[in-house]
């Protein structure tokens, strides 16, 4: 599994992507809580459900199964102008 990070994210994480081949997470949710042990800054962002994600290029709101194969991307939101 990869997992993607965009913009302000990469500032948090340390890092544009990482991969997960072992014990990796079954679902959006456990990713959300996989990702908040790691990077603890990042809670704050998912309680407040301001970041979006596309599992295989498909943005999605709902909490869906992942699959070692996938490759997740975490968005901040983004503002036009």
């Amino acid at each position: 599994m990869r997992i993607r990070y965009f913009a302000w994210i990469k500032d948090i994480t340390k890092k544009d992507y990482e991969i997960i081949d072992i014990n990796h997470p079954k679902s959006v949710e456990e990713l959300k809580e996989y990702l908040e042990n790691i990077y603890p800054e990042l809670k704050k962002h998912f309680l407040q459900d301001v970041l979006r994600f596309a599992v295989n290029q498909e943005y999605t709101s709902k909490n869906l199964n992942l699959k070692t194969i996938d490759e997740i991307a975490i968005f901040p939101p983004v503002s036009g102008g």
